[in-house]
């Protein structure tokens, strides 16, 4: 019996090497890359790390840190206060950005929510689809704000919702490819507001 478990456990070890997939918890630092199949990632506060990117698991960045593009399909994202990514994009969580925080690109989730705060700085276009999305005050929006549409969001009842806090400022347009409920400042025009779907409501 026991020789048949380590003959099971052996071969078990062999394909998942044989698979390339890389099991665990890893750290970023010294500006390399982090590539996870299954476990999380976290760069220290005021750590320097390369690309971040998981199948399944978080990954965290903490305060004062830099890292390059943050990739992950099952998980959260959390990027601590005054800290710089190139971009984010997640799949099936939701993506967490604190006070300060620049991002040169893009953040996009497909299942998630979004949840800036204050004084962030985004550099291009901010995109979700299944998921409300939060924008602090001071908060700084270069590109455009696009809710996709997908089959998922046949599957849910409850429309997304856009909160954007006074004193933030949105470059682009707010483009509308199904139906969100917005809540807007007096300081943003709905005439930034594109629909590109059938208003039935």
């Amino acid at each position: 019996m026991r020789k048949n478990l380590t003959i099971l456990l052996t071969t078990s070890f062999l394909l998942v090497s044989l698979s390339g997939c890389v099991l665990g918890d890893r750290d970023g630092h010294s500006g390399h890359d982090v590539h996870v199949t299954f476990g999380n990632i976290e760069v220290k506060d005021g750590k320097h790390a390369g690309d971040l990117e998981t199948n399944s698991g978080n990954i965290t960045v903490g305060r004062n840190a830099k890292v390059k593009a943050v990739d992950l399909i099952n998980g959260n994202i959390e990027i601590g206060e005054s800290s710089e990514a190139y971009s984010l994009e997640n799949v099936n969580g939701n993506i967490d950005v604190g006070k300060n925080v620049t991002i040169t690109r893009s953040i996009e989730t497909v299942n998630g929510h979004i949840n800036i705060q204050q004084g962030v700085h985004v550099g291009a276009n901010l995109l979700a689809s299944n998921g409300d999305v939060t924008i602090a005050q001071k908060s700084v929006v270069k590109g455009d704000i696009i809710f996709e549409d997908s089959f998922l969001s046949s599957l849910d009842d409850k429309a997304p919702i856009l909160t954007i806090s006074e004193g933030v400022t949105i470059e682009g347009k707010i483009h509308l490819h199904k139906y969100v409920k917005i809540i807007l400042p007096d300081s943003i025009s709905r005439d930034k507001v594109v629909k590109h779907y059938q208003d039935n409501r």
